[in-house]
């Protein structure tokens, strides 16, 4: 494991709703599980949890919350994630309709949900305030991320377009109309270069300033590179043809290489960095199968060599590919499918080095997150027991020798086994606030001498004044 970056941990949830399981099957109640990406063991569960299937139904608020789609129910659960002992819900929020994708800002002071119906709503985290919304789309929206310098939301849909939303924009525009009515926000960017629904789509991390890429996936078998960068306009930069339809999609951190899962549970991967505008073709191959997946692995890396082709495939699952992520060092590249195996790939040679499956046995993968396992860890309650008890020790001790002293040694003694005390305590990280989202964005909740309520006419509600 590289020294430079914590241990990963991927949070995985099932797509077999814990509403729907017995009373007696205690662990299948359990959907939500998180492994340790290198040890392969789980490290903590959290109950009661139904998730939305998709690419992005969980996301983190800050480290200290996380919050997950209900699958079946207009519901936003929240869970506490870090410094947090407790496994249940802490929170619901009621939404007035279904949601299909959710994603939080890098900061975690904003939440961005889409829907089925093709709008998108923000909420500030810290009030529940609903700050905006847009009528992005015309059909579900499939996915919903924030660029690197959290200045636009970028959102796909089943509609074939892509769309770049400028935040601040959405936000000014809803301060000065009813957040019930949908807000004419015009999209900074807008692509519609595919010709079938968009699956999921993903945005540079290290080019920031307006230069970020976004690259996305579609079931027409293809994958387009496009730039946020002004002056660019509008078209494709580079067009990947690929043999199966494409269902999800990932980039490295030095956004050079790009992973897509297919239908089938195949990955292929491809190189982006100083792509042309071309369309690129792969070439269908004909390989006998085996039983051995890494050694398919290696024969079809070879073959590609020798023909110069610009794609690697991963092969090992045998059902759609529902998520990707590629770990922050690079080495690493981590799918779930709906077959319930989690595989964890070396980018390096291209082999399956570990295959986790979900306590569910066969149920297929809903979604999964990729995090930092000191983020994800569940508070251990022995540690502060342990504490309470050297630090009882070190006060007899201290006692003890201070009975032997006369004077103002005592007093000494005593002040050191306090200020010892104190440091032997752990210390508690006071949780982020949390507001109730609001429903329906009414505005009867907010302060009236904020800057964004300044304008706002309140009606009187007093007895009848004649003049």
């Amino acid at each position: 494991m590289n020294a430079i970056f914590p241990e990963h941990a991927l949070i995985v949830a099932s797509s077999i709703s814990s509403d729907l399981v017995t009373s007696h099957a205690k662990d299948s109640a359990q959907t939500l599980v998180c492994y340790g990406i290198h040890s392969g063991e789980i490290i903590r569960r959290f109950k009661g949890v139904s998730c939305e299937r998709g690419t992005q139904t969980i996301t983190f608020a800050t480290n200290q919350y996380m919050f997950a789609l209900h699958a079946t129910q207009k519901v936003v659960d929240v869970y506490g994630v870090s410094n947090c002992v407790k496994d249940q819900r802490l929170k619901r929020f009621v939404l007035n309709k279904k949601a299909s994708t959710i994603s939080s800002n890098e900061t975690g002071e904003y939440c961005a949900v889409g829907f089925e119906d093709g709008t998108v709503q923000i909420w500030e985290r810290s009030t529940g305030r609903m700050v905006s919304t847009i009528r992005a789309h015309f059909k579900k929206v499939t996915k919903i991320m924030f660029t690197s310098d959290q200045s636009c939301l970028i959102t796909c849909s089943e509609d074939t377009v892509v769309s770049a939303w400028s935040v601040s924009e959405a936000m000014s525009l809803a301060r000065r109309k009813n957040l019930n009515d949908l807000a004419s926000v015009e999209p900074v960017k807008s692509w519609t270069s595919h010709q079938l629904g968009v699956t999921d789509c993903v945005c540079s991390k290290s080019a920031g300033a307006g230069a970020d890429l976004v690259v996305s996936c579609s079931i027409d078998r293809t994958v387009k590179v496009f730039s946020m960068m002004d002056g660019v306009g509008s078209e494709c930069l580079a067009t990947y043809q690929l043999p199966k339809a494409l269902t999800a999609i990932a980039m490295d951190g030095e956004d050079r290489c790009v992973f897509v899962g297919s239908c089938d549970g195949e990955i292929y991967e491809m190189n982006i960095n100083g792509a042309p505008a071309v369309t690129a073709h792969h070439d269908i191959e004909n390989e006998s199968d085996d039983d051995d997946d890494n050694n398919n692995n290696n024969k079809s890396r070879k073959k590609r060599a020798k023909k110069n082709e610009q794609f690697s495939i991963y092969r090992g699952h045998n059902r759609a590919i529902v998520t990707l992520h590629c770990t922050r060092d690079g080495l690493c590249l981590v799918s779930t499918s709906e077959d319930g195996t989690i595989r964890i790939w070396d980018r390096a040679s291209g082999k399956c080095t570990r295959t986790l499956k979900h306590p569910k046995g066969d149920a297929p993968i809903a979604t999964a997150i990729l995090a930092f396992r000191k983020d994800v860890e569940k508070v251990n309650t022995t540690t502060t027991a342990n504490v309470n008890l050297s630090t009882n020790t070190t006060t007899t001790t201290t006692t003890t020798t201070s009975s032997l002293a006369q004077g103002n040694n005592n007093t000494t003694n005593n002040g050191n086994a306090q200020l010892i005390s104190s440091l032997l305590k752990p210390s508690k990280t006071e949780p982020e606030a949390l507001g109730t989202f609001e429903r329906f964005g009414s505005a009867t909740n907010h302060n009236p001498s904020s800057i964004d309520n300044a304008n706002t006419i309140v009606p009187w509600d007093g007895p009848l004044i004649r003049l």
